[in-house]
């Protein structure tokens, strides 16, 4: 199926699913104006391609697997204090994420020339795109450079309304 088929296929189930989750539980899915933003993120050994800003929401990753290898996608929040090589060089020397990293969502595994979606609510703060998968050679998609710093900005507080004039009689 070509690509951009399997995008309006894949994205009209999404619109389905999230459509089923409208009836009672519509006010726990989106508040009102709430707009569901899009992140593209390409897959290619051993490196991401994604956006390194988004505004706090809900997102929903596009994972393209354009490698000849399967991947996925972890979106881990990082703690307080801590960057991006520390994240790094606790991967390589533990080859687990480290205790300061909550691990908000994930994709299942995908193999070459395929897609997955994950859509999630992320508060603002700086997270890391990864790969958790070991390669064959056995050293982990991380450590051959599939990681990506991503940081989440709080959302823009609407323009205050301007006051109202009164005329004085």
């Amino acid at each position: 199926m070509p690509r951009s088929l399997r995008l309006v296929v894949s994205s009209a189930a999404v619109a389905a699913a999230l459509a089923s989750l409208q009836g009672a539980a519509g006010a726990q899915v989106t508040s009102a104006g709430e707009h569901i933003q899009y992140a593209l993120v390409t897959a290619k050994d051993y490196i991401f391609a994604a956006p390194p800003t988004i505004t706090a929401g809900i997102i929903t990753f596009h994972l393209v697997n354009e490698g000849s290898d399967v991947h996925q996608l972890s979106v881990m929040e990082v703690g307080p204090g801590h960057s991006i090589k520390e994240f790094y060089d606790a991967m390589r020397v533990k080859g687990v994420p480290p205790a300061w990293t909550t691990t908000v969502g994930m994709t299942p595994t995908i193999p070459p020339n395929s897609e997955t979606f994950l859509t999630l609510r992320l508060a603002p703060g700086r997270y890391v795109l990864s790969c958790m998968i070991p390669a064959k050679d056995g050293r982990s998609h991380v450590e051959k450079g599939m990681y990506q710093w991503l940081t989440v900005s709080p959302k823009a507080k609407p323009a205050a309304a301007p006051a109202p004039v009164t005329k004085k009689p």
